[in-house]
């Protein structure tokens, strides 16, 4: 399980290093690797992560809805099709591809965001205008009462 939420900033190169926290749980689950692809939440970009394990679970449901359905087709074309495995050195880092680093407008300070099975990376500017977002969200009593925790 991810929780939390990091401050990091990327190198020349387009590398990161992942939050030690996540890092940990990694390790402890066996995985050297992380699947990255694109990914929108509320109309703006972002990155997911997701261990191997994670995105072998994620793309068996994808599967079973059946290759024919246009939604599918679609989801797998932008989720499925932007993704990439990239390794985790043995600093910590991953390297996002330039291509990714593109979409989701990465400059140099960026977020790490958990979402429990696996977790977000961010431009750190864009995800504190989300955040705050969120929290007015969070405000609403009718929207809390919706969530039925």
């Amino acid at each position: 399980m991810f929780s939390g939420r990091f401050d990091h900033t990327t190198d020349e190169k387009g590398r990161v290093s992942i939050p030690v926290r996540f890092r940990e749980q990694l390790q402890r689950d066996g995985h050297e690797s992380l699947i990255i692809t694109n990914w929108i939440y509320q109309k703006e970009r972002c990155l997911a992560l997701f261990p191997p394990s994670q995105w072998t679970r994620l793309i068996g449901k994808i599967s079973q809805r059946g290759s024919l359905d246009p939604s599918t087709q679609t989801l797998q074309m932008y989720f499925v099709g932007g993704a990439h495995e990239v390794q985790v050195d043995r600093q910590g880092r991953i390297l996002i591809p330039p291509r990714l680093r593109e979409y989701a407008r990465l400059d140099r300070e960026v977020t790490f965001n958990a979402l429990i099975d696996h977790f977000q990376l961010w431009d750190k500017a864009m995800l504190q205008r989300m955040a705050d977002a969120v929290e007015q969200q969070m405000m609403d009593p009718e929207f809390v009462g919706k969530l039925n925790l």
